[in-house]
């Protein structure tokens, strides 16, 4: 995951799309279609509090999800722009780390790892509208705004753990691996802001993009399946920053090859819980007593051609 997020920083500079496979262009150069294939890297925290101390927090992480993108955009009149993108990711490496203290601010005192963590769905799409503001030698410079939903799901099998029953850390063993232990799920919808910028130089053409916005009415499901509990946490609003930029070379006319790259980040973000009991339906509230947070990286290789 280091090394997928390192690469992602050197290409990312700014870009509004995920990263292109395959552009066809329409004739009249008005509307434009893509497809992509990527590899995605993802991080999501999950936490629950008690006041301001920590009592658990588990780390939740896919590596090499394989990623498909698909994309439009529509030039309008008067420089306007309209543009769509849809992404699903698949397969990828995961894994689950569960930490809980029964003292807050000393060591962990129960640990649960869990290596057969897998990706359910992992869903990122979006729509922007904006205008070109500059177009000059060989440089474009748009505004937009728009809305993007990111949807992240996986469920954690198996384990081993290590608990503090009658001790410090006295108790180890490992879980069925065929138990079903934890599914978590992140839904962050998000309205933004975003500059693009594109420089064409001979045969080379960088772009990019830098969107900042909010996250608005975000939440987490957790279910604990061997406890028949589900938690609903309702996040409150928190700053997001993506970045991507990709490089292309033109090789021929209507072809070139390219490199891409994207960051996107979740920030920190406190909330409230629901819990209910799956089998009597009973519910408790606890106020400001989740948090949570996510970030990803794709990088992309291809070509791209126009038609």
């Amino acid at each position: 995951m280091r090394s997928v997020f390192l690469a992602a920083i050197v290409v990312a500079a700014a870009s509004s799309a995920q990263a292109e496979d395959l552009k066809l262009q329409s004739l009249d150069g008005m509307v434009t279609f893509s497809g992509s294939f990527g590899v995605t890297g993802v991080r999501a925290k999950e936490f629950v509090y008690q006041g301001k101390a920590k009592l658990s927090q588990l780390n939740w992480k896919s590596d090499y999800i394989s990623t498909l993108t698909g994309a439009v955009n529509v030039e309008l009149p008067k420089e306007f722009y309209l543009s769509a993108t849809a992404s699903v990711g698949f397969d990828g490496n995961g894994h689950m780390a569960d930490f809980d203290w029964l003292q807050p601010g000393k060591p962990w005192s129960d640990r649960s790892l869990h290596p057969d963590t897998r990706l359910d769905h992992y869903f990122v799409g979006g729509v922007e509208v904006g205008r070109m503001l500059i177009s000059r030698n060989g440089t474009d410079i748009g505004l937009g705004a728009g809305f993007k939903y990111t949807d992240i799901q996986w469920t954690a099998w198996g384990g081993s753990y290590v608990y503090s029953v009658n001790g410090f850390r006295d108790s180890r063993g490992h879980f069925d691996p065929d138990e079903k232990g934890i599914s978590y799920r992140q839904s962050w919808p998000v309205p933004y802001l975003g500059l693009n910028l594109s420089h064409h130089e001979g045969a080379w053409t960088f772009s990019g993009a830098v969107q900042g916005g909010l996250a608005v009415d975000a939440y987490d499901i957790d279910d604990h399946w061997v406890r028949n509990l589900r938690f609903y946490d309702y996040f409150n609003t928190t700053p997001t920053l993506a970045v991507s930029s990709s490089i292309n070379y033109a090789v021929w006319n209507n072809a070139a090859l390219y490199l891409s790259g994207s960051l996107d980040n979740m920030f920190h973000v406190r909330g409230d819980t629901k819990m209910v009991n799956t089998k009597n339906g009973k519910e408790h509230w606890f106020d400001n007593g989740a948090g949570g947070s996510y970030r990803s990286a794709t990088i992309s290789f291809g070509l791209r051609g126009n038609f």
